[in-house]
């Protein structure tokens, strides 16, 4: 975001908050989510944007995010509407592209919008990228908390990191940090044993995922922040998602100490 001069941190968190809900709105897995995140911010890190493109982004990531990563991906004219209308079919279909021989080269064929086709250019076509969630359901099952139905440690595990996507100094911390320390947290939170072993005492959750507990403390710290300050944010999104039954109803669960 050092780069950006009309928007700030503030503003993402806002327009990340509102894609949770319309995440939510779509019934979209869970992958859709993050690669959404992760285009929006790979795309503000190359390009200068005003404000009141910053939806515009947003639905466009998510658009192309749907596209990649769902059998049955929402239409663009359902972004329209769940945006309120505040960008039309065209705008979403016709956002502003630096470059006019790949514009004409996309929009001709009709098979991708050219704000997707401005998006693709800019990140060089590089959609598939690792994110916190890949490495979560790896370490989860190494720390023996996945179960059918799922465990109340494995929905906290994944509350903690989707707390962290609205958070723009989260961003420091590798993803399989982002992960190993939500593992970290949840086990403590809910009185569990230490990082070091796992539940089933079998497998080193240290070993597999390549942190210690001293190289996880930043962001264990960070992330515990995080959860101490959810029920006073006004931003309520993430929150609300995980204060429901199917998910746990774990967003209540009072913070640890650190």
């Amino acid at each position: 975001m050092s780069n950006q001069d009309d928007i700030n941190d503030k503003m993402r968190a806002i327009l990340i908050d509102w894609l949770v809900e319309v995440h939510l709105k779509f019934k979209l897995m869970i992958e859709t989510l993050y690669l959404t995140v992760n285009l929006i911010d790979r795309y503000l890190e190359k390009e200068k944007i005003t404000r009141n493109k910053l939806q515009l982004v947003g639905v466009t990531a998510m658009f192309l995010a749907s596209k990649y990563e769902e059998i049955y991906a929402p239409e663009c004219r359902d972004f329209v509407y769940i945006s309120d209308k505040a960008y039309t079919r065209d705008q979403i279909l016709t956002m502003e592209v630096e470059s006019a021989v790949f514009c004409q080269r996309f929009c001709q064929h009709s098979i991708l919008s050219c704000a997707a086709g401005n998006m693709l250019a800019t990140l060089n076509f590089q959609l598939t990228a690792p994110n916190a969630y890949v490495f979560l359901k790896r370490f989860a099952k190494v720390a023996g908390i996945v179960s059918v139905p799922r465990s109340k440690t494995d929905f906290l595990a994944s509350f903690f990191v989707e707390l962290t996507l609205q958070e723009y100094k989260m961003l420091k911390y590798l993803p399989s940090m982002i992960a190993a320390s939500a593992i970290y947290l949840a086990l403590k939170t809910m009185g569990q044993p230490s990082w070091v072993r796992s539940p089933c005492g079998t497998a080193d959750l240290a070993k597999h995922a390549c942190y210690t507990e001293a190289a996880l403390k930043p962001c264990v710290r960070d992330m515990c922040l995080l959860h101490r300050n959810a029920s006073t944010n006004s931003l309520k999104a993430v929150v609300k998602k995980y204060a429901q039954e199917k998910h746990g109803a774990v967003s209540g669960i009072p913070p640890t100490q650190i």
